[in-house]
C-alpha cells in the first residue's frame, strides 16, 4: 500500500498520466519497463529478515482466530462450536485442538492477546476484539469446564 500512496503523491497513476509501475509511451503502445519506478519501490521495500517459524504460526492462526471471534460478535454464527466444527471440517483443523476456539481457551485469552498485539503494525486483522479482552479480564472460556468435573479431577 505504500508503493500505492507514493506512486499517487508524485503523479504516477497509470495510463491516463502515462507512467505508473510500468511506463506507457504513446495510447495504444504497450506498457515497458520504467527505470523512474526502481527508486519508489526502492524507498518503499521492507529490509528482509528470518522470520521465525512461532511467528508465522501466529500470523496464520491469529488471523483465523480473530476473525472467528468477530463472527461471534457479529452475531453471524450462534456458538463457537459451529465455529470449531467449520474449522475442523472445512479447512483440516486438527481434531485433536478441537478447533479454533478450543485452541483459544488452551493457549489463554491473555496469552493471544500479547502474541496479537506484536502483530498489529501488520494490519487491523489483528486487532484484537472486545469480547477477547473481556474474556482475559473475566477468565470466562469458550468452553467452560463444569465444576462438577474440576471437583472430580481434583478428587484424583
Amino acid at each position: 500500500i505504500k508503493v500505492l500512496n507514493q506512486l499517487v503523491e508524485v503523479g504516477r497513476l497509470g495510463r491516463k498520466t502515462g507512467a505508473g509501475f510500468r511506463q506507457f509511451v504513446g495510447p495504444k503502445a504497450k506498457p515497458a519497463a520504467d527505470p523512474a519506478f526502481e527508486p519508489i519501490l526502492e524507498e518503499c521495500r521492507l529490509a528482509q529478515r528470518e522470520i521465525p517459524e512461532e511467528e508465522i504460526r501466529d500470523r496464520l492462526f491469529l488471523a483465523m482466530l480473530l476473525e472467528a471471534i468477530r463472527l461471534l460478535e457479529e452475531e453471524v454464527v450462534v456458538s463457537p462450536a459451529h465455529v470449531d466444527m467449520g474449522m475442523i471440517l472445512g479447512t483440516g483443523f486438527p481434531t485433536f485442538r478441537g478447533g479454533l476456539l478450543r485452541w483459544c481457551d488452551t493457549e489463554g485469552a491473555g496469552n493471544i492477546i500479547k502474541r496479537s498485539e506484536k502483530l498489529m503494525p501488520l494490519g487491523q486483522r489483528f486487532e484484537v476484539p472486545d469480547s477477547l479482552h473481556q474474556m482475559a479480564k473475566t477468565g470466562e472460556k469458550y468452553y467452560p469446564i463444569p465444576d462438577d468435573v474440576v471437583e472430580s479431577l481434583r478428587e484424583k
